[in-house]
C-alpha cells in the first residue's frame, strides 16, 4: 500500500464508524404487550419490546407513582390501561412521552412497596414484593424458565351470549391450558378496541358490562411460562339488546272533568325486536299516583276519564321480548271544569206602566231559564212572571212572558226580543203582543252564580199607541 492510500485510512475508519453509528440510531421497536403475573405475595409485570436500546426510571408523589421511560420506541401495541388492584399497585398505564420514548406508568393506592427493575432478553421485568417477602423476592428473581415447557392453549367462555344494558357479562379463561396469563381484548362492531384485561389461572374471571346495544367480540390469547401466545383460535360475543322507545300521545290534553281522554302508546318501537307490553302511570302535582294501567297486546291505548280538576303526568314506558324497558315518555294532561252552558234566572224589581196619562208602579218578579248560546258572549232567555198593584179600576195586576236576546259586551249586556202580557188596564185587550229591550249591568261574579242590574222597557206591537201603553222596568237580576 503507498503511502498516499495510507494517509486515507483513518478517514475510512472514521466513515465506517460514523455510518454504523447512523444506521444503529435508525433503529426503532414496539411495545409490543404488558405480561403480569399476580400470586398474593408478588406482582410480575413485563414489558416486552420488539426492539431493547435501554431504559430510564424514575418515581413521582402526589400520587405515588413509578414511571419506566423506553427509548427508541416507535409504537404501542401494548393496552393503553391495565386494571391491577394488587400488591399496592392500582393499574398501569402506556402512551408515548415524546416520539421515540414510550412511558409505563404504575400507579399505586397508597405508598410505593418494593420493587426491582432488570432487563431480559425481550424488554423489561419489574417484581414487586411486600416488606415482609424479600426472601421469596430473591427466589424468584433467581428463578429460571423451564426448558421443554408445553405451548400455552386458549380457552375462553363468555355468558350470557345476549343480554340487556348494564347485565354483568361474566368471561371465563378457567379452562386455558399450560397458561401462566391470559389476556383478552374487547370490540365493537366497528372492530374498534374498547377494553382489555389481563387474567391469571389464580384469576381467571372477568366481569364487564356494556351500556350501549350491539354485538361485542372477545378476542383472547395465553402465554406459556416462556411467555409464548397461544396460536389456537380464541374467541367468544355477546349481543347486548337495545330497549325499546316508547311514544306517547294524549288526545286532548286539555279535557274538561268526566271526559275521556285517550292515552295512546301504539307507535312505540323496538329497534332489535318487539314491544310486548306498555305501563301506564298518573301521577298529581305533588307526585302522588292517581293510576295504573298495563296493556299486553296492540294497540297500546288507553281511555281515562278524570273526576278531578288538576294538571296530571302520564307516563308509558314499553317492555320488548327480552325484558328491557324504555325510558318514560312523559305527557301532561290538563283535567278542567265544564263550562256550564244552562242557567236559572230569576228578576225582582219594580215596574212602571203607562196608561191614562200616567204612571202606575207595580211590584214585579219573573223565573226563566238563559242558554249561552256563545259562552260569555249571546243568551237566549225565556221568562215570564207577574207584576202586582193595589191602584184602583181601571189598573189590574197582569202576567208577561218573553223571549230575548242578550249579547254581552264585557260587563254590560244589551237585550231585545219579544213577548205577550195579559191587559194591565180593564180597557185593553185581553192580551197582546210586546216588543222588549232591556240593558244589563254585572255586579258581581260569584263562582256560578251572577248578579246583575237590569234596566227594560216594552210596549206594544198592535194597534196600541207605545206612547201611551208602554213599561219601564228596574229590577236585580239573579243567574245561577
Amino acid at each position: 500500500m503507498t503511502r498516499k492510500n495510507l494517509s486515507l485510512f483513518p478517514f475510512l475508519l472514521l466513515f465506517i464508524f460514523l455510518l454504523a453509528t447512523f444506521s444503529f440510531s435508525q433503529q426503532k421497536g414496539n411495545m409490543e404487550k404488558i405480561v403480569v403475573s399476580k400470586t398474593e405475595k408478588t406482582l410480575e409485570v413485563r414489558v416486552l419490546l420488539s426492539f431493547f436500546s435501554y431504559y430510564r426510571q424514575f418515581e413521582l408523589t402526589r400520587p405515588n407513582r413509578v414511571v419506566i421511560d423506553c427509548f427508541d420506541i416507535r409504537a404501542i401495541k401494548a393496552p393503553r390501561f391495565l386494571r391491577i388492584n394488587a400488591l399496592g399497585v392500582r393499574g398501569i398505564r402506556t402512551g408515548k412521552f415524546r416520539a421515540n420514548i414510550a412511558r409505563v406508568v404504575f400507579d399505586m393506592l397508597d405508598g410505593i412497596p418494593p420493587y426491582k427493575v432488570e432487563t431480559i432478553d425481550n424488554g423489561l421485568r419489574i417484581l414487586f414484593w411486600s416488606e415482609e417477602e424479600k426472601v421469596i423476592e430473591e427466589k424468584v428473581i433467581e428463578e429460571k424458565p423451564e426448558i421443554g415447557v408445553e405451548d400455552a392453549i386458549c380457552d375462553m367462555n363468555v355468558t350470557p351470549v345476549r343480554a340487556n344494558l348494564n347485565d354483568p357479562i361474566l368471561l371465563d379463561m378457567s379452562g386455558s391450558k399450560n397458561a401462566k396469563s391470559m389476556e383478552v381484548e374487547v370490540f365493537d362492531k366497528e372492530g374498534i378496541r374498547i377494553e382489555s384485561q389481563t387474567l391469571t389461572p389464580e384469576n381467571p374471571k372477568w366481569e364487564t358490562r356494556f351500556d350501549q346495544p350491539g354485538e361485542y367480540f372477545f378476542k383472547g390469547k395465553a402465554f406459556s411460562k416462556e411467555d409464548k401466545p397461544s396460536e389456537n383460535l380464541c374467541e367468544a360475543k355477546t349481543y347486548i339488546n337495545a330497549p325499546p322507545v316508547t311514544r306517547l300521545e294524549a288526545k286532548p290534553r286539555r279535557a274538561q272533568i268526566q271526559k275521556p281522554i285517550n292515552l295512546d302508546a301504539t307507535d312505540s318501537t323496538d329497534p332489535d325486536g318487539e314491544v310486548l307490553r306498555i305501563d301506564f302511570e298518573i301521577t298529581d302535582e305533588e307526585g302522588n299516583i292517581i293510576d295504573r294501567f298495563t296493556d299486553n297486546e296492540k294497540p297500546f291505548s288507553w281511555e281515562k276519564i278524570f273526576e278531578d280538576i288538576g294538571v296530571y303526568t302520564i307516563a308509558a314506558i314499553g317492555m320488548d321480548d327480552f325484558g328491557a324497558v324504555s325510558e318514560p315518555a312523559l305527557v301532561k294532561v290538563v283535567a278542567r271544569e265544564g263550562k256550564k252552558r244552562l242557567f236559572f234566572v230569576m228578576d225582582e224589581g219594580v215596574l212602571a206602566a203607562r196608561g191614562q196619562d200616567t204612571y202606575i208602579v207595580f211590584a214585579a218578579g219573573r223565573l226563566g231559564i238563559a242558554y249561552e248560546i256563545l259562552p260569555g258572549t249571546l243568551d237566549i232567555i225565556i221568562r215570564g212572571g207577574a207584576a202586582y198593584t193595589n191602584a184602583s179600576a181601571p189598573w189590574k195586576s197582569f202576567f208577561n212572558g218573553s223571549l230575548t236576546l242578550s249579547f254581552h259586551i264585557g260587563p254590560f249586556s244589551i237585550g231585545a226580543g219579544a213577548g205577550v202580557a195579559t191587559r194591565d188596564i180593564e180597557t185593553l185587550p185581553k192580551s197582546y203582543g210586546e216588543a222588549v229591550a232591556n240593558i244589563g249591568i254585572n255586579l258581581f261574579n260569584l263562582s256560578k252564580t251572577k248578579i246583575s242590574i237590569l234596566f227594560e222597557a216594552a210596549g206594544p206591537v198592535s194597534n196600541l199607541s207605545f206612547e201611551d201603553h208602554h213599561k219601564l222596568m228596574a229590577s236585580f237580576r239573579l243567574k245561577f
